[in-house]
């Protein structure tokens, strides 16, 4: 994609607490290199992801692969973060809650997925990231406009299970497991929204 990734504000509504600062979603940068490494030190995190973030090394190079996926029209990756400010856009190097993304190559769906910091759960935070995803990917302004959002995770990751079914995603399909890639069977949710006309679409009937 030739524009810059956007930041996404979270919208009134969005099921925060009034009390609770409202979420920014930003693109990852390499400032966030060892608080990534330091999420990834967590045993339940570590237990569902297939990559493990071990070094600053690592972290940085995972984050150039966020911005080359951006680049490509693949891949759109969020860094959770909490808005402190009253005014203004939250400093880049505000420390990550967790992980959101959108990836998708072909014109029918894409996927999301997610994860959360031992200190952001329990708390709404995963959810009402999903809930704001899902909003922009509708939007006809959208890269992903047109595309029907859908979220897998491992079958027994309960706590994924629940976010989805809550935000709007019912459970549609068991995929078997297929190693190495996929070692345990996953639960596939597709989202329950109206879908947005792709931009192609939309050209041809304003002609």
């Amino acid at each position: 994609m030739s524009s810059p990734q956007p930041s996404l504000r979270e919208t009134p509504g969005n099921g925060a607490v009034p009390s609770t600062p409202s979420l920014l979603l930003r693109p990852w940068t390499y400032e966030d290199a060892e608080p990534l490494v330091r999420h990834h030190r967590d045993p339940q995190l570590r237990a569902w992801l297939a990559t493990h973030l071990d070094t600053t090394r690592q972290a940085r190079a995972w984050v150039d692969a966020q911005n080359a996926g951006w680049a490509a029209g693949t891949r759109a990756a969020f860094a959770i973060v909490e808005d402190t400010g009253a005014v203004g856009t939250a400093p880049l190097g505000t420390a990550p809650l967790g992980h959101i993304a959108v990836t998708g190559e072909g014109a029918v769906s894409v996927r999301v997925g997610y994860w959360t910091a031992p200190r952001a759960r329990g708390r709404g935070i995963a959810s009402r990231a999903l809930t704001r995803v899902a909003r922009w990917v509708a939007d006809e302004d959208s890269p992903f406009a047109g595309r029907t959002p859908e979220l897998v995770h491992a079958v027994g990751n309960e706590g994924s299970c629940r976010t989805a079914l809550a935000c709007g995603f019912p459970l549609t399909a068991t995929l078997p497991a297929a190693p190495p890639a996929r070692p345990r069977a996953q639960h596939l949710h597709t989202a329950a929204v109206p879908r947005t006309p792709p931009p192609v679409q939309r050209a041809a009937r304003a002609a």
